[in-house]
């Protein structure tokens, strides 16, 4: 049926094609959580045929823990295409469908029972108010808290960026370590990655690929749980962010100064773009029987969004008064072997997806072909929005 098809197209279809299995596809965490939305919409249609999961933001627990108990039928959890054969032809097979079935439902409960160990009781007694982040860190300032444009980023400029692991071993099917099977001179690994080479240069020949972005920095500071954001002393915009409720006890909030401090701490707001025109171009593609470049194009774009997002971090750190060490290597630099961090909603320490409303109301992301869903997902797919912390113990953590 496509792309970011909305449940009631997907009943729709159920009552006019009467299908054996549905198959729902998530390359992004946030897609995840649409599976959820999905299977719920589905079983209040009272629809019960098996549902087929997989790609590459998926795991056999949160099939387990989040998808399978809001649907009626059986979730199938499948790590690539050819499990996801093996397990249709399982699942309807006369002689094999009864033997998978308990599998599944065995496996299920047994994921279930281990998150609600892992969960385990809340704390009876009053915890205390934040972790122990240093509160007392300098605060660099940034030059300016105007709205920043970069449209048309040149292509050459981003690419160097660009996390050819996540590319080809995430989206492509290459499995290990891309750069050691690069230098060992494997076959379909040099064939894959000449034909993402080609197809970059046909990119920026072409212009099918438009890189956009925006950015701002915004006077901040925390109360609790809460990251307040605020323009000539006055409050703009409010996050609350969950605290993790053992271990370190951290929250994001704990990254910026109280408001008992005298001077305002600051963070950055940022939202990128690489999607404009690469959906109707994919199913172009798609319907000449070009596949691989079909699907190539749309990985591309995606780890484009990513790589762009790499790049402006790494631009407003050094406008923010702590460039990087001028040894670090890319590959360095792609595993955040810098200070501070960036957050993207939807993800552990900021779950809250509905918090993408309150960053595109700051930024007006549409200034760069950049919308929102009623789902508080991002249209064009291959974007990414983020909150930039610069405190020098800012760490990433699931907020559990």
């Amino acid at each position: 049926l496509g792309i970011k098809v909305p449940p009631e197209d997907l009943i729709a279809a159920y009552h006019q094609h009467k299908p054996d299995a549905f198959g729902l596809s998530g390359l992004l965490v946030k897609s995840a959580q649409q599976m959820v939305t999905t299977a719920q919409d589905l079983r209040a249609a009272g629809i019960e045929i098996p549902l087929f999961v997989g790609g590459a933001a998926l795991t056999r627990k949160f099939t387990a823990t989040r998808i399978s108990v809001e649907y009626g039928g059986p979730t199938l959890y499948a790590k690539d295409a050819m499990d996801g054969l093996d397990l249709a032809n399982r699942l309807f097979g006369a002689t094999t469908r009864e033997a998978l079935i308990e599998r599944l439902r065995a496996e299920h409960e047994r994921l279930r029972a281990g998150a609600e160990v892992a969960e385990g009781p809340r704390p009876t007694a009053a915890a205390p108010a934040r972790s122990a982040v240093s509160r007392d860190v300098s605060v660099p300032k940034p030059p300016d808290l105007d709205l920043h444009v970069l449209r048309r980023v040149p292509l050459t400029h981003v690419y160097p960026y660009l996390n050819l692991q996540m590319l080809l071993g995430k989206h492509l099917g290459v499995k290990g370590s891309v750069q050691r099977l690069l230098a060992e001179g494997d076959p379909k690994t040099l064939e894959i990655n000449a034909a993402i080479e080609e197809l970059k240069r046909e990119t920026v020949e072409q212009g099918w690929l438009e890189a956009n972005a925006l950015y701002r920095f915004f006077e901040a500071r925390s109360a609790g749980d809460d990251l307040i954001l605020s323009r000539d002393g006055r409050e703009t915009a409010r996050f609350t962010f969950p605290r993790q409720r053992a271990g370190e006890r951290l929250c994001l909030a704990d990254y910026v100064r109280d408001t008992a401090a005298a001077e305002p701490d600051h963070v950055a707001l940022f939202a990128v773009t690489c999607g404009k025109g690469v959906r109707d171009l994919a199913e172009r593609w798609k319907e000449e029987g070009q596949y691989l470049r079909s699907h190539a194009i749309q990985a591309l774009a995606i780890e484009l969004a990513e790589a762009l997002a790499e790049m402006l971090h790494t631009r407003l750190r050094t406008q923010w008064g702590f460039p990087d060490p001028p040894g670090l290597s890319m590959e360095d630099r792609l595993k955040a072997r810098y200070r501070g961090i960036r957050v993207s909603f939807g993800y552990p320490a900021c779950p809250n997806l509905a918090d993408q409303r309150i960053l595109f109301d700051l930024l007006e992301p549409s200034q760069i072909g950049l919308e929102l869903t009623e789902g508080f997902m991002m249209d064009p797919e291959a974007s990414v929005s983020a909150l930039v912390f610069h405190h020098p113990e800012a760490k990433y953590f699931k907020a559990e």
